[in-house]
């Protein structure tokens, strides 16, 4: 009894209020809370695949997701190359690399200079220059992590590449691979070597 006799207070005071404004308000927030409720039970629960977004989801699906090395890489694109020349046959290569790949970071650095005078007591006015540089790694977040800013990237310098070949027996075929591979990794002919399977 006493429960409908407040909704009936509460209907009344929305009916008739002494302040427009925040009825208004307490209708627009109940209108909201409303929606939202419904919301939650209409919308499908989100997998956390959903969350992490569609490029990490095809990323932990395929098999070959391991990321290959930059030599690795030259090497399988140059004997699938090689492999389709007249008279190559069947291709196995080995590029060695002077270093790593080189990466620059990006850096805020904060210099800051004070100048000050000191007068010693004989008269002479000594200037004194006191110069600061504070410098750190741009970081930027990605997912919860914290990844560096590069501004460069610079690949490795090829020290030799070995290249062995079914075909390689022919010593056209063998300048034909040289050439082809000097031109591909745009290195001098003497830093490659072919011999035959």
């Amino acid at each position: 009894m006493e429960e409908k006799q407040n909704i009936k207070v509460i209907l009344n005071w929305l009916k008739n209020p002494k302040n427009k404004a925040i009825s208004h308000l307490i209708v627009i927030f109940a209108i909201g809370f409303l929606f939202l409720s419904l919301a939650k039970t209409i919308a499908p629960p989100m997998r956390p695949q959903d969350i992490t977004g569609t490029d990490s989801i095809s990323i932990a699906q395929t098999p070959a997701a391991v990321e290959q090395s930059y030599e690795e890489r030259l090497e399988k694109q140059l004997a699938e190359v090689l492999k389709k020349v007249h008279g190559v046959g069947d291709v196995s290569i080995m590029i060695t690399l002077e270093n790593d790949m080189m990466v620059e970071p990006a850096f805020n650095t904060i210099n800051s200079q004070k100048t000050s005078e000191e007068k010693d007591s004989e008269g002479g006015v000594r200037t004194v220059t006191e110069t600061q540089s504070n410098r750190q790694v741009v970081v930027l977040r990605k997912g919860g992590e914290d990844e560096p800013l590069v501004v460069k990237k610079s690949t490795p310098m090829i020290k030799g590449v070995l290249i062995v070949a079914d075909g390689a027996s022919s010593s056209r075929i063998i300048e034909q691979i040289t050439r082809a591979a000097a031109t591909v990794l745009d290195i001098p002919v003497y830093k490659i070597k072919v011999l035959a399977k």
